[in-house]
């Protein structure tokens, strides 16, 4: 019996050395050579560190392990956030071990479903078996797992790399809270500050600077895993493009730390009003008298129609007739970004003036009535009337009309009531069309007809008419996004192109020209946050875009074991557990198959401990 265990552990041992292995199933039995694709996440949260090692140089020594235990005629997909065009291609080793050597840290982010098709398409030019291996700390947020198609002829494997999830403070987003900011006034930003830790943060700091000048510095408390809102007033000083960055300090996450926006301060805004024939004196009193408006009176007869594109708000107040030479420069003027606000006469010509307003698809005016009206519904919603009122009271004295015109509703409109009376009748109504905005009115600018002239709601109505724009770039892009800007622009000729900026770097964008404007794709040529200016043939700034990362990487909660496991089994993917496995090991595994060696050296250790045990009986 003794001799026998002796045998038994001699054999063991040998077939341990001979490391003997069981085929597993076709996918191994594949004829030709491997094709093995790995994606190293280099998303910024992979910057987080581990005994005091970067995430994503672990990643790149893992990717390293595996493609070093690789036969020499194996190909490779060595594949990242980046979804450069180069990753598509199937690589020999030693191409591959040198592209690893080139990963860094990327603004690029991806979800796992859009990766691991993309590695189906490179796998599928492969002839041999096929082999997966995502490593990544699986953020949840890059964790869209229900969307995941799994190819049964693919190896996946997934290899999660963790640390301590950090404390992340950061600046979500802003907004400022009128649309147009003006010279030498008062601008109101908001900006919304998230904490991403178990712990109240306390005495943090939101430092403001516009045009590398300090402008606020305001203190603020966040509740733990909480959002707050802060306020920072600040005075605009500058005409043109104006940068504003906002930053919090905060470890050891910092990509997120600073949020850029870029806004345009006009020197003025023209407004013209074309008039029947008296001027207006309460239009006077309100735009006259403001330096940020240049305000022109012009008679109908005298109107000469160029200069209706030197203003950026036409007010058409009681003309009798729109001829149609008029109508088609208005209709123009609207297409490319001008406002235009109706103010009918009692006396308007109606086939006229609908005629016009069929050609911009807007309601029709119908018959002129006296009935006594007044409004009871203010449209808060729209930019118009959205900062006017801190709270709407029941008693608010709104504009009242003894007189006014019934609007024929067309089908194909994109109306928007803006005062509605209280009989469900429409007081003022808006519609866009082309760039711009038009307004309609159903009352004459009479006192004789309404006293929308007298009533507070006049000026600061009247007010946003003129500066509100129905479509304008946004003053922060995410970088990585699909973001199109669109730019006035009068190239000199067709080969001509305008150029961006940033703070080292200068290159072409991708452009496209669309009538008199142009389309700049702001997409995935920018890879560090900042600003960038637009400049054209003659060097002149035509913008400023600010660009900022995505802030889906913020958020450092990571897909836990259990879910990964749950995941696994569901979609028969193998969880690599230990990071510090040797993945070269696991390569030749799924290379020959299911390993025995282990199972060798258990039972060459029993049967040596049952030797000891019989030789101790035997006495």
């Amino acid at each position: 019996m003794i001799l026998l265990c002796r045998i038994l552990t001699i054999i063991f041992i040998v077939l341990a050395f001979a490391q003997p292995f069981i085929k597993r199933g076709a996918a191994t039995e594949v004829a030709g050579r491997r094709t093995v694709s790995i994606f190293i996440d280099n998303s910024f949260s992979m910057g987080q560190t581990t005994a005091d090692v970067p995430l994503v140089e672990i990643a790149k020594k893992k990717a390293q392990e595996i493609i070093a235990s690789s036969n020499d005629d194996d190909l490779f997909q060595l594949l990242t956030n980046d979804f450069e065009g180069r990753q598509q291609r199937l690589i020999d080793k030693q191409e591959a071990l040198n592209e690893i050597k080139e990963v860094q840290l990327s603004p690029a982010i991806k979800n796992i479903s859009l990766v691991m098709q993309r590695q189906k398409e490179a796998l599928a030019k492969g002839t041999g078996s096929k082999i997966s291996f995502i490593i990544s700390d699986f953020q949840k947020s890059f964790s869209d797992f229900s969307s995941i198609k799994v190819d049964s002829s693919i190896k996946i494997n997934f290899l999660p790399l963790r640390t301590q999830e950090a404390i992340n403070l950061y600046i979500d987003t802003c907004w400022f809270l009128s649309p147009v900011q003006i010279i030498n006034q008062q601008a109101t930003m908001l900006v919304r500050i998230v904490n991403k830790s178990g712990s109240e943060i306390e005495g943090s700091r939101l430092t403001m600077k516009v045009n590398d000048q300090i402008k606020a510095i305001n203190e603020f408390s966040v509740d733990a895993n909480g959002i707050m809102i802060d306020t920072l007033k600040f005075t605009i000083t500058d005409r043109g493009w104006n940068k504003a960055s906002l930053s919090v300090v905060d470890h050891p996450i910092t990509f997120d730390d600073n949020y850029f926006v870029s806004f345009l301060v006009a020197e003025n805004t023209g407004v013209m009003v074309i008039n029947e024939s008296a001027e207006n004196p309460y239009v006077n009193a309100l735009f006259g008298n403001n330096n940020f408006f240049t305000l022109s009176n012009v008679p109908f007869n005298q109107l000469n129609y160029s200069d209706l594109f030197k203003n950026q708000f036409v007010i058409i107040n009681g003309v009798s007739q729109l001829s149609s030479g008029l109508s088609a420069e208005l209709k123009t003027f609207l297409e490319k970004g001008g406002n235009v606000c109706l103010f009918p006469g009692a006396s308007t010509d109606l086939p006229s003036c609908n005629s016009f307003l069929q050609s911009i698809n807007a309601d029709v005016l119908g018959g002129f009535t006296t009935v006594e009206r007044n409004v009871t519904s203010v449209n808060t919603r729209d930019a118009v009337f959205a900062n006017v009122f801190q709270r709407l009271v029941q008693n608010l004295a709104l504009p009242k009309s003894n007189s006014s015109f019934s609007l024929g509703k067309r089908i194909n409109t994109n109306a928007e009531p803006l005062l509605v009376n209280n009989d469900g009748s429409s007081f003022l109504t808006r519609y866009v069309y082309g760039k711009g905005i038009f307004y309609l009115c159903s009352v004459p600018l009479d006192k004789n007809y309404s006293d929308l002239p007298l009533n507070a709601l006049f000026a600061p109505m009247m007010y946003n008419m003129a500066i509100t724009k129905a479509s304008s770039n946004a003053n922060a892009y995410i970088i990585g996004e699909q973001n199109i800007a669109v730019v006035d622009v009068d190239l000199k000729s067709d080969v001509a192109a305008l150029r961006l900026k940033g703070s080292g770097n200068e290159f072409i964008p991708t452009q496209r020209k669309a009538g008199s404007s142009m389309n700049i794709y702001l997409d995935q040529q920018m890879s560090e946050s900042g600003f960038y200016t637009l400049q054209g043939e003659d060097q002149k700034d035509l913008g400023v875009f600010a660009m900022n990362y995505n802030r889906k990487e913020s958020d450092l909660s990571l897909t836990d074991n259990e879910e990964l496991k749950n995941i696994s089994k569901a979609l028969n993917i193998t969880v690599i557990q230990n990071a510090d496995r040797d993945l070269g090991m696991l390569m030749t595994g799924q290379k020959l198959g299911l390993p025995l060696w282990k199972v060798s050296v258990i039972f060459a250790l029993i049967f040596i401990a049952l030797e000891i045990a019989l030789l101790k009986l035997w006495k």
